[in-house]
C-alpha cells in the first residue's frame, strides 16, 4: 500500500507526484488568467474602435445638420427683394456671402446667384438713370400727382394743367398724348361751369391754354370772361399779358 502523505518532524511532506500534479495546476490557473486578460484587453479595444466609429458618424451627421440650422437662419435675416430701400439690399448681399461661406456646400450656386441679383438691383437703385430716363421718371412723378377724376371744376382745370406739363417735360414719344389728355380735361371743366369761370379759373384755363399752343381757344374763354363778369382792369390785363406773350 503507498503511503500518498509523510509527516516528518510534524510538516507534511509532499511526495514527488504531488508536487508535479500542484505545478500542473498554477501553471494552468496562469495561462487562465492569461488568456482572460488577452480576451479583456481585446474586448475594450474592440469596443473603443466602435466607439470612435460612432463618434465620427455623430460628428458628420452633426456638420450636415450644422449647415442647415445656419441656413435657416440667415435666411429669416433676409429684406423682401422688392424693397426700394437700397440699404436692405446691401443688407442681403452681405447675409448671401455668409451662406455662400458657412451654408451647405450643395446650395452654394443657388446662393451665388441670389447674390449677383442683389448687386444688380443695388447697382438700378444707385443709379436710376441706367435703367430709366429722366423724362419717364418726371412722368411717373407728375402722374402720380393727379387729382382723381371727378365733377369738381378745380380738380379738372389742374389736371389738364398737369397734362399740359408733361406735355413739354415728359417723353418726347408721349407729348401729343398728353395734348390730348389737357384738352379734354378743359373741355370736361367748360362743360361743368358752361363756361363761367371766375376770375381765377379763367386764368389758369387761358395759361394752360397757351401753353398747349391753343390761342384761339384761351382768347375765347377771355372774351366770355369779360362779357359775363365785368372784370377788374386788374384782372384783364392779368389774361391780355398771358395771351399776349410769345
Amino acid at each position: 500500500m503507498r503511503k500518498v502523505k509523510q509527516v516528518k518532524q510534524g510538516k507534511i511532506v509532499h511526495t514527488r507526484a504531488q508536487k508535479i500534479w500542484g505545478g500542473l495546476a498554477l501553471a494552468a490557473l496562469f495561462l487562465c488568467g492569461v488568456m482572460v486578460g488577452i480576451s479583456f484587453h481585446g474586448y475594450r479595444a474592440k469596443q473603443a474602435n466602435k466607439v470612435e466609429v460612432i463618434s465620427e458618424q455623430q460628428v458628420e451627421v452633426n456638420s450636415d445638420k450644422t449647415c442647415l440650422i445656419i441656413e435657416d437662419l440667415l435666411l429669416q435675416q433676409l429684406n423682401p427683394i422688392n424693397s426700394q430701400d437700397l440699404f436692405a439690399h446691401e443688407y442681403n448681399t452681405g447675409i448671401y456671402e455668409k451662406l455662400i461661406m458657412r451654408g451647405c456646400s450643395e446650395n452654394q450656386m443657388r446662393y451665388h446667384k441670389a447674390l449677383e441679383q442683389e448687386r444688380e438691383i443695388i447697382a438700378a437703385l444707385q443709379r436710376p438713370e441706367l435703367t430709366q430716363p429722366t423724362c419717364a421718371q418726371i412722368e411717373g412723378l407728375l402722374v402720380a400727382e393727379l387729382p382723381m377724376e371727378n365733377h369738381d371744376v378745380d380738380d379738372r382745370i389742374n389736371r389738364a394743367k398737369i397734362y399740359a406739363n408733361l406735355s413739354e417735360r415728359g417723353c418726347p414719344e408721349n407729348a401729343q398724348k398728353f395734348v390730348e389728355l389737357a384738352k379734354h380735361e378743359l373741355e370736361i371743366a367748360r362743360a361743368l361751369e358752361d363756361d363761367m369761370f371766375s376770375e381765377s379759373e379763367t386764368i389758369e384755363v387761358v395759361e394752360t391754354y397757351k401753353r398747349l399752343n391753343m390761342q384761339a381757344a384761351a382768347e375765347e374763354i377771355f372774351e366770355t370772361a369779360k362779357k359775363l363778369t365785368n372784370p377788374a382792369i386788374d384782372f384783364i390785363l392779368e389774361v391780355e399779358k398771358i395771351i399776349n406773350e410769345q
